[in-house]
């Protein structure tokens, strides 16, 4: 059997938006099959365990690739748009506002459901030739080879490739079969995932409120808020033990009246809070992308931006390599695309692991060192507008690869 060019594993919102960058190369000819263990989507119910309730706050490079990819007119309709921010210290004179007013595109970034997120991906791929999607089948076992790897999976099919590429999340079982290791920092904290009815109308305002006991976020979200709540690790079962009453009215009292009260919350889920990133990024005909390659802590927002510049990044290359006929499995040219997106890596982690440091500190030092902070950024919009975005994951990233689904082979880099 001939190879596929590409094999990736993992169908979810990395995987899909994968396929969709890869257009070019497969309307040219590239042969590209997706092995996923959920069943095979549908446009009403996708069904992989990234389409899940949770929210994305997507940053204006994010979704300006999206656009770029074809994807604008359904992002629109089901994403909220962030027209304005303010990120505060819980407690403390710190404070940081603006506006969206004067931004170019009118907004900093939008908010959209998982589930939505991953229908419009489903919806913007079916149609791509060269793809053969192999859902409701895991991959048992991967063999490296010299010219090509092999993939084995449960129903007993044997399939090569030229490169695999890893999408399978966070807890990527291929990795660990293969000994790419992790480093792993445990926030010991919970994220709390849910929606939250406000007296008013949030009009397109975001917050990053920051508190002894951790971040809370609120994000505009069709007709409610999206709340990521951090709980600690140390007070999680005296939350557990709340009643809904008490929940609310611990929340009202440490977010402030700044949609009027919250006066009703969604069903409530949590996540641990971890930072893990793969140690190796590549392999001879391997790539690990996604939440395989980085989770981060939610507090800047970055996990779903992080991963899709590196797609975007990664299609660059491979769309080149193929419509030239070059071999997508090439180590040196994988080489130093992971070199890029390991960079990218450090600063974003870097960032965030800072962030949780010196806004969930108690020391009296940070306290006042945090709160000079904002109020300096308040008088400096350029400085504060960069901190305000990139605090909430909104901050431009990598230059988008000038390519366009559009347009004809001579316009790729």
């Amino acid at each position: 059997m001939k190879p596929f060019d590409i094999a990736i594993v993992g169908g979810g919102l990395v995987g899909l938006t994968l396929v969709r960058a890869l257009q070019p190369a497969l309307d040219a000819g590239a042969r590209l099959v997706v092995v996923d263990p959920a069943p095979t989507p549908t446009d009403q119910a996708p069904h992989s365990p990234s389409f899940d309730d949770r929210a994305t706050a997507l940053a204006a490079y994010s979704c300006l690739a999206l656009r770029r990819l074809g994807l604008g007119e359904p992002l629109d309709r089901y994403a909220s748009a962030i027209r304005w921010i303010e990120v505060s210290d819980k407690g403390h004179a710190g404070y940081q506002v603006m506006d969206a007013a004067d931004h170019p595109e009118g907004a900093f970034g939008q908010v959209i459901g998982n589930a939505a997120l991953g229908q419009i991906l489903w919806q913007g791929v079916q149609s791509i030739p060269g793809v053969d999607w192999r859902f409701g089948t895991r991959v048992q076992n991967l063999v490296p080879g010299q010219s090509d790897s092999s993939l084995h999976l449960d129903n007993g099919d044997s399939l090569t490739a030229r490169l695999v590429i890893l999408c399978d999340g966070g807890r990527s079982p291929l990795t660990g079969q293969l000994g790419i290791g992790h480093e792993v920092r445990d926030y010991q904290a919970r994220a709390v995932i849910a929606t939250a009815r406000t007296e008013q109308p949030h009009a397109g305002r975001a917050f990053e409120r920051f508190t002894d006991t951790g971040p809370i976020a609120m994000l505009p979200f069709g007709d409610y808020s999206a709340l990521v709540w951090t709980v600690p690790s140390r007070l999680e079962k005296r939350f557990q033990a709340l009643t809904e009453r008490e929940r609310l009215a611990l929340l009202n009292q440490r977010f402030g009246q700044r949609l009027g009260r919250i006066t009703e919350l969604g069903p409530l889920t949590g996540y641990p809070l971890q930072r893990r990133t793969a140690t190796e990024l590549v392999r001879h005909r391997l790539l690990v992308l996604g939440n395989a390659a980085a989770t981060l802590h939610p507090v800047a927002g970055q996990g779903f931006n992080l991963a899709l510049r590196s797609v975007m990044r990664t299609a660059t290359l491979l769309n080149r390599q193929l419509i030239q006929g070059e071999d997508a499995g090439a180590i040196v040219p994988l080489r130093t695309l992971a070199a890029s997106i390991q960079a990218d890596q450090a600063i974003t982690a870097g960032f965030s692991d800072t962030l949780v440091r010196s806004f969930g500190s108690e020391r009296p030092w940070l306290q006042l060192g945090r709160t000079v902070g904002l109020n300096t950024l308040d008088r400096h919009p350029q400085l504060g507008r960069g901190f305000a975005l990139a605090s909430m994951g909104l901050l431009q990233g990598a230059p988008l690869p000038r390519h366009d689904l559009n347009l004809s082979t001579e316009g790729l880099t």
